[in-house]
């Protein structure tokens, strides 16, 4: 059964054309796509589309549809539409639909009454201040957060906070062993070995980088221990901190699970480190400034 939606058009416009019918449940059916134009003068919009009204009593109500359009004004006879309904018993039956007749229409004009104009030269209308405001906010806005950033940078190389006040920057052993109390306190390694030796060990390195210069923080485990073994520093505080790294690094790259007690020691172990070397370089510049003292007198 074929349904007509509008049987006449205006040009330009579209109409939908619908198509029903009922197969038992479990048959396919299959609306065929007509060829496009449909005829000469209406053309087919997209493909077509099936959808199900209703089941009931073992049959399928069904409902096809497609959308056309013309742009040339007359009367036309639309083709008949097929479809495939594939059965479960094997054998496929065409379903055929009448398309109807189609009238496409014009947009009727007086020629009686109709006259021509010229086009009309672009109005120009004066800018408000109304208008302009927004604009001027988001200028002064942007002028602000520049400003603002600039600072902020400036401040920042001459070691300055946002307000030009300078910025307290704790001596390298006393950052460490703030983190390596947080470190100690938070128990991170009851629940993630590989966080708590990552950051164990990225304490260290931003000690070892600031106490000596090295540039440990973009180093290996065994690059850092090279460098320091050209450092001034007792064996035994040596020797703790390379088995603090290969541990760290077994637990972080070869996943290995440390033991308890390897990990309750390995915060007391960086302490160790950072205080031994503080203390070294404090009597250091004790010794240094003696013998400074020895050679004026």
């Amino acid at each position: 059964m074929a349904i007509q939606i509008k049987d006449t058009l205006l040009i330009g416009k579209q109409a939908t054309l619908k198509f029903r019918a009922t197969v038992k449940e479990g048959d396919r059916y299959i609306f065929t796509a007509p060829e496009n134009p449909v005829v000469q003068g209406v053309e087919l919009i997209g493909a077509p589309k099936t959808d199900t009204l209703s089941i009931k009593d073992g049959l399928v109500n069904l409902e096809s549809s497609l959308v056309i359009t013309s742009f040339d004004s007359g009367s036309y006879v639309l083709p008949k539409f097929h479809a495939l309904q594939l059965k479960t018993d094997g054998t496929t039956d065409t379903l055929w639909y009448d398309g109807g007749n189609l009238e496409v229409t014009t947009i009727q004009i007086d020629t009686t009454t109709y006259q021509p104009f010229d086009v009309k030269d672009q109005m120009n209308y004066p800018y408000t201040v109304k208008e302009a405001l927004p604009w001027a906010g988001i200028l002064i806005a942007l002028a602000v957060i520049i400003y603002l950033i600039y600072r902020a940078i400036k401040n920042k190389l001459n070691n300055r906070d946002l307000f030009g006040r300078p910025v307290v920057v704790d001596p390298p052993h006393i950052a460490a062993l703030r983190q390596l109390e947080r470190i100690r306190n938070e128990k991170l390694w009851v629940t993630n070995q590989k966080q708590f030796y990552t950051e164990l060990t990225d304490t260290l390195r931003d000690y070892i980088e600031n106490r000596y210069g090295i540039q440990a923080m973009e180093q290996t485990s065994a690059e850092i221990l090279k460098d320091l073994a050209g450092v001034s520093m007792e064996p035994k505080v040596y020797k703790e901190l390379s088995e603090l790294l290969s541990l760290s690094d077994l637990v972080k790259f070869a996943k290995y699970t440390a033991l308890e007690h390897e990990c309750e020691n390995s915060v007391p172990a960086a302490v160790r480190f950072v205080n031994t070397t503080y203390l070294q370089e404090v009597e250091q510049d004790a010794a240094g400034s003696n013998n400074q003292k020895e050679r004026r007198g």
